[in-house]
């Protein structure tokens, strides 16, 4: 395509010339309180083979995480923070510093695999704006697990513009699998630190890939560390909280999706979240187990079930989408009472009975 007949869309998704030589990669670190996982996400940062520009901001750590930063003195560039701002605010610290043509955020409690900094500036694409990559569990002690996201789930990739305007969402990962170009980030940044005090990757995942396209791969950059002081932890006295705050946190996505897409003359669709099935989801889980501290004003639990059931029937496809609006249909037919039960099977699994897990089971088989 010539460039003179590009649109601003096309010319955002085109290779820029680059400067030659090797890349620079800058990793965040935002650290509040993690004064135990510190000294190894910071270094596993230090012991890469290649060099990378470790930035740790503190977030008015009230254990000895300060102390600790100090100790490792010009390895490393600190930033500490004057108040306690949260995820953007840490995000938007630590960027002002980085002066990488790549830049990583790393939460404290995770780490960098070893060769992850090698991997990830041998993978640039000047074309790109962001970069998913595959994350390893671990727990307490740091012993790897398993993958985030399961390697069963394919990532979206390429140009997801159009996913993200008609639906909101793609299949993603979170943090410290993120990598992103410095130039999709000068367009992005600083977000709105008060909007996004938690969740300062959701803001970056969703309204970067309009700058460039999404380059994916299962090879684990990252440790993911899980562990009960996390802000979404999953425990069951979490479950409403944990919704009320992905719902609320969507809808801001939504918004910064909508004003990046207008500098783009892009079309974002009005019905944005109502296509979103996750976000329903976490609505109706909100709605059916605190019903007084609900976000979204005029939901009703039988109009979100309908909307589920929907969405089932027109993003699902073979039996199961039929076996799946059936489910929705059922919780639409029974009492409060039953109806909460049920739908606790559905989203927490260490509640579920016997015969529920293995019907569940059986039905994935048979998709």
């Amino acid at each position: 395509m010539d460039r003179d007949t590009m649109t601003d869309a096309d010319a955002a998704k085109a290779p820029v010339a680059e400067s030659a030589g090797p890349k620079t990669l800058s990793v965040v670190v935002t650290n509040f309180n993690y004064e135990r996982y510190l000294p190894t996400s910071i270094e596993s940062l230090l012991s890469q083979s290649v060099p990378v520009q470790v930035i740790v901001v503190d977030d008015c750590s009230t254990d000895n995480s300060r102390a600790v930063i100090a100790g490792y003195g010009d390895r490393i560039e600190p930033v500490f923070q004057p108040v306690n701002g949260g995820h953007g605010a840490g995000f938007n610290a630590g960027f002002a510093r980085a002066t990488g043509e790549l830049v990583m955020f790393l939460d404290a409690d995770d780490f960098l695999l070893p060769g992850s900094a090698q991997m990830i500036i041998d993978n640039y694409d000047p074309a790109a704006a962001a970069y998913f990559y595959r994350m390893r569990y671990t727990d307490e002690s740091g012993d790897l697990a398993g993958f985030y996201p399961p390697l069963g789930v394919p990532f979206s990739s390429g140009d997801i513009t159009p996913l993200l305007c008609a639906r909101g969402r793609f299949n993603g990962t979170i943090t410290s699998g993120l990598v992103f170009a410095r130039k999709a980030l000068e367009q992005v940044m600083p977000m709105d630190a008060e909007k996004f005090r938690q969740g300062g990757d959701g803001y970056l995942s969703t309204v970067a890939p309009l700058y460039g396209l999404v380059r994916t791969f299962d090879t684990p950059l990252s440790a993911y560390r899980i562990h009960g002081a996390q802000h979404s932890s999953p425990g069951a006295d979490n479950l409403a909280r944990r919704a009320r705050w992905r719902a609320s946190h969507d809808l801001a996505r939504y918004e910064a999706l909508r004003a990046h897409a207008a500098k783009r003359g892009l079309t974002v669709a009005a019905d944005l979240g109502d296509n979103d099935a996750l976000h329903i989801k976490e609505r109706i889980i909100s709605l059916l187990f605190e019903p007084a501290s609900h976000p979204v004003e005029g939901d009703t639990v039988p109009d979100l079930l309908k909307r589920k059931r929907r969405i089932s029937l027109a993003q699902r496809s073979g039996l199961y989408r039929y076996l799946r609006a059936g489910w929705w249909t059922l919780l639409l037919a029974l009492p409060d009472g039953a109806r909460r039960k049920l739908f606790l099977y559905e989203i927490s699994p260490n509640t579920r009975p016997a015969w529920f897990t293995k019907a569940v089971r059986a039905l994935k088989r048979g998709r």
